[in-house]
Order: C-alpha cells, then structure tokens, then sequence
C-alpha cells in the first residue's frame, strides 16, 4: 500500500525525532494486502522506505544529521512499531541545525479578529437566545482591541496615577470573545448582580456579562460576552449576526496562549469554558508542554514522480556506515536455449536465445517536507453533567491554585476539541503510545499552526471526502 504521507515531530532541546510513515490516512484501517517485499533503510542524511517496485525518499539533510551507530556500533533507532498499515520509529540524531529548521517553519502571525461592528454603521446589541434588547441601537466611533488580545479587563479598565482609564459612550472595545463598553448604556434589557458582578438578559436570565473595573466604589465598565449576543445593524434591521467572524484554532491558541498559567518552566496551563446554545456547561482543561514542536509533514505531489533505476540515485554516502540507501534489484533477467532441428540430413541449427527480460525499474518518489510549529499538550474534555461530575476534582484543584476561567464561544470549544481529536491519534502512533480511548484522564495531542487559508482548503477537502 502506498504512502500517503510522512510526519515528522521534533521537541527543542531533545536530540531525536519521531517518524510517522501513514500508508492510510486512516490511522487504524486494518492491512489490507501485506507487500511482499518490504524495506525501511536509514542513512545519515535520510530515510527509504521501499515495496516492491515502489520507493519513497525523506531527505533530511538539510536539517538533521541522522546517527547510524552509536560508540558501541550498534544502531541507535527505535524498534519499528507496526499499527495497522502505519510504520512508526524513533531516530536519534547527531546534529540538528536550528536555523534551518526554523526557516523550513511555516510562521504564523496573529491576525485581527473579524468584528462585525464598524463605526459607520449604527447597530444594537441584543440576547443570543431571546432577541431581547441589550443596548440600543447607536454608533461606536472608536473601536480598538484591548492591548493584550485575551488579558482580564479588569487589568486595563482601572484607575491608574488616580485618573480612572473607561470606555467612553462613544467607544467599544473588544477581545476574544468579549466586547467591553461603557456601564451607562446599559438600560432595562439587563439585570446586574452587584454581589456577583454579573449580568443577565432580564427576559430569559442568561448570563451575558460582567462588570469589571473599579472606581471611587464603582464599576466603570462592562464586559459582554460575544458568544451570548447577536448583532442588528440598520442595513439589515431584521436579520442577526454574529459579533465575530470565524476563527481558527490555530488563532484562537495563538490568542490564548497569552493567557496561559505557567506551573513550572516546563508546563502551562488553560481553563476554558464555554456555554452551550442549549445552556449545556463545558469544560476544557489545557496542560501545555512550554517549548515549541516542530511538525515536518510531506505534500505529495505526483509531478515529481520518475521512473529511475536503483543505480542513479542522488543518495550521499556514509561511509562510516552500512546503512545507506544501497536496495539492490534483484536480477529478474532470464534466457533460455530452444534447440532446433533441421533438415532431413539432421543439420544442426544454433540454438536461437529467448530476448532477456528487461529489468524492472524502481518508481522513485521524493517527499518533500514543509515544517510547522506548534505545542504538544494534554486535554481534558467535559462536554455533560456527568463529565463535569467526574472532573470536578481537577476543575477545584485549577480554581484552588488561582488557574482563571476563561470563556470561548461554543464554537470555538467544537473547533478546539476537533482538532484534539484529530491529531491525539497522530501523537499516539508518533510516541507510539496506545491508541486513543475515551477516558477521564487527559488526553495527548499537538496543536499544529497553520495559516488560515490551508486550515479552510483542508477542511474543504475533509467535506468532499465526507460526502
């Protein structure tokens, strides 16, 4: 079965990498058809994976000196792990060139959130779930990001040098997931709590909010959630929007990674939170490696595919080592004598030989690699009452250590967790790790970064494939 990709991890600092050689983009598809022959060679500067008269090359010299033997001679990499028609090894390197790798890396920059509110548009604020009116309908002639993306508002709607910092009337602004505006336009559509310093749709009781800020004895702000609210503007009187456009989850981690709580010079941690459309509570809690993986992943592209026989490939040599990429054909030529006889005076004929068979040649194809940052994290998902029940233990312990909740759309918590779930079975068969359960403990997976118009294409190609 061909390859239809290879993904390579790689932690900062450590001095090995992982190798994930998917034959199926089905991590677990049972082996359909055993090659007859097989064969996984590695070099110093790459690796060969070849079956019959198929063979793939990883070049990763550029980045990776591979190590053949170590002082005692005898292999350093991994026993190879065989998970349905998937390969998986480790190997040990004997230098890493950091430059390299981080120019190979695909950097993704933070973008600005897609606010659905200009200044030149008069808009009202109201209910995600009974319409109700929340803030009547006027203009925002300045609208600006809170400094730090996901910071608390409270840390910057506060007095500072004895000068009060507040929204006025006329300015909005906002964050991920939140929108922070002035406490006098709220009117009767809201109910607050000053005990709490919450704030509620006064129709249904939703939480939409919370005061934040203090000055003199007073709240000088309000934070809205984004999530429990929609939008009417005066183009379209009748029709409601979301507060945000979309965000991908590589945005919205880029985002929350501000937020995050370190534990120790290792680790983070995020508490998220969000509220279901039906009311239903969830959790996520995120326990985060601190230093960056990197991700090397193929693109396959059959341009690239050539006809080449075994003895004209551009493979370095180690002379150091036996395990270079010396995969000889074996020689399927063959001839054969078909005497004859002649005439009736039994004259003999030369024996006329069978044309020998030529030899097969050996498709050769180059994977090329792209490299993608990204973290290596530990989740743990509470999408009911009863998965909240099971862990409630974690949730007091993070609330006890002073951890802060923070509050995502529900959507952006569907995002999140697919995306866990999508890569928790790449990490398991990288680590070769046991294949993911459903369990109350947390789960392994990466976060990988990618720019949004290949996040989109992929899921484009996802929804063709699923339909």
């Amino acid at each position: 079965m061909p390859v239809d990709q290879v993904i390579i991890s790689y932690r900062r600092c450590r001095n090995f990498i992982n190798v994930l050689l998917l034959r199926s983009m089905n991590l677990f598809q049972p082996v359909l058809v055993e090659g007859p022959s097989e064969q996984l060679v590695v070099s110093a500067n790459g690796i060969c994976w070849s079956e019959q008269n198929l063979e793939y090359r990883i070049m990763v010299n550029d980045i990776f000196d591979i190590a053949i033997r170590n002082d005692d001679g005898e292999v350093p990499f991994n026993l190879v792990e065989k998970e349905g028609n998937n390969l998986a090894f480790g190997l040990s390197l004997r230098r890493i060139r950091h430059r390299a790798l981080d120019e190979r890396t695909v950097h993704v920059e933070q973008k600005d959130l897609l606010l659905c509110i200009d200044p030149f548009t008069p808009c009202s604020i109201h209910c995600g779930i009974c319409a109700n009116k929340l803030i009547g309908e006027r203009q925002y002639l300045q609208i600006r990001e809170v400094p730090m993306t996901t910071m608390i508002p409270q840390n910057y709607f506060c007095a500072r040098n004895k000068l009060a910092v507040y929204p006025t009337e006329e300015e909005l602004f906002y964050g991920l997931n939140y929108l922070v505006i002035s406490i006098d336009l709220l009117g009767i559509g809201v109910t607050t709590s000053k005990d709490y310093g919450t704030i509620q749709c006064s129709r249904c009781k939703q939480l939409v909010g919370e005061l934040v800020g203090e000055y003199l004895g007073r709240s000088v702000a309000v934070q809205l959630y984004a999530d429990a609210l929609r939008l009417v503007t005066t183009d379209s009187p009748f029709e409601f929007k979301e507060i945000f456009g979309h965000i991908t989850p590589t945005q919205i981690m880029i985002r929350l990674l501000h937020d995050a709580d370190p534990i120790n010079m290792e680790k983070t941690r995020l508490f998220l939170k969000t509220v279901r459309p039906d009311g239903q509570l969830q959790h996520l809690h995120l326990q985060m490696d601190s230093k960056q993986i990197h991700i090397l992943r193929s693109e396959l592209d059959t341009s690239d595919l050539e006809m080449k026989s075994n003895a004209d490939l551009p493979i370095e040599n180690d002379t150091s080592s036996e395990s270079d990429f010396d995969i000889l054909l074996s020689d399927t030529s063959s001839s054969s004598l078909n005497p004859q006889t002649g005439d009736d005076s039994m004259k003999r004929i030369d024996p006329v030989p069978k044309p020998e068979a030529a030899e097969p040649l050996k498709s050769v194809k180059y994977l090329k690699l792209r490299g993608f940052g990204g973290f290596r994290l530990k989740y743990l998902f509470s999408g009911s009452d009863d998965e909240l029940n099971e862990n409630y233990d974690v949730t007091s312990s993070w609330r006890d250590q002073g951890t802060r909740e923070l509050r995502i759309s529900y959507s952006m918590m569907v995002d999140l967790v697919s995306e866990f779930n999508t890569y928790e079975r790449v990490a398991a068969a990288l680590e070769m790790n046991s294949p993911p359960i459903k369990t109350t403990h947390p789960r392994l997976t990466y976060i990988i970064f990618e720019p949004d118009e290949e996040f989109y294409a992929r899921q484009e190609k996802i929804t063709k494939i699923a339909g």
